[in-house]
């Protein structure tokens, strides 16, 4: 068996966080439009797309430390509601947000062939984690919004707001690594060529580059493989670790 040990990234790589973000916050503007009679003359989808450029906009700042993540809410909210003419506050902006995360994770859709897939190693024995970056409360709300706790010990979840260090820094793969002690090789995959391939890659992981999001890679690292959906990386890992798909 060539991986004893096989992690993944959460958003992007076991669901497509992308178009559970899209619902969730068309779905709480549509709320909160209506809540204050805002609704004349309102398009969703532009308010959408003003939102989705603030957050991108504002990003590097969050991930950097320069604004706090209550500050990041506020700016991309209040940002995309002042271009609008909303009369919208902090306040409102806190508000909009709560009511985000309580239903984001409705909107969590695993990919096809997410469950064959982890049963499969489940049933081999080959351990499986996940590694991912984010809010503890936000992180495992997803994990359990999708069943993964049903295979995934709550110790094989290595989360950076609970751990204290993110990808793509090789020390959140050292700490998978010594909790997963395992016969065979490491796996990791994940959909950031940053955080998922060099960090893993650095760490003496080897590497699938589930690439769901079109990212050009920027190093010169070579993982095991490129895949494009789930059923791709299931295919190489039936493959290369001798299991029947």
């Amino acid at each position: 068996m060539r991986w004893g040990t096989i992690c993944f990234d959460l958003d992007n790589t076991l669901f497509s966080h992308e178009e559970a973000f899209e619902k969730a916050i068309f779905f709480c503007f549509d709320s909160i439009l209506k809540e204050n009679k805002l609704t004349n003359n309102i398009k969703l989808n532009e308010l959408f797309t003003a939102f989705k450029k603030y957050s991108d906009l504002y990003w590097d700042d969050y991930e950097k430390g320069v604004i706090t993540p209550k500050e990041y809410r506020r700016r991309r909210f209040l940002t995309t509601t002042q271009q609008f003419q909303l009369p919208f506050n902090q306040n409102d902006a806190d508000h909009f947000h709560e009511h985000y995360y309580s239903v984001v994770d409705d909107f969590s859709v695993p990919y096809p062939h997410l469950y064959s897939l982890i049963s499969k190693l489940v049933e081999t024995s080959i351990k499986i984690g996940i590694i991912t970056n984010g809010n503890v409360d936000t992180q495992y709300n997803k994990i359990k919004k999708l069943g993964l706790n049903n295979w995934i010990s709550d110790d094989y979840l290595f989360i950076s707001g609970e751990l204290g260090v993110a990808k793509p820094n090789r020390e959140i793969f050292d700490m998978a690594k010594e909790k997963l002690q395992s016969n065979g090789d490491y796996l990791f995959i994940g959909d950031s060529w940053e955080h998922d391939v060099v960090g893993s890659m650095n760490a003496g992981w080897d590497s699938i580059f589930l690439n769901t999001r079109n990212e050009d890679p920027s190093s010169s690292h070579q993982p095991i493989e490129i895949c494009s959906t789930l059923q791709d990386v299931a295919n190489i890992i039936y493959k290369e670790n001798n299991l029947r798909g």
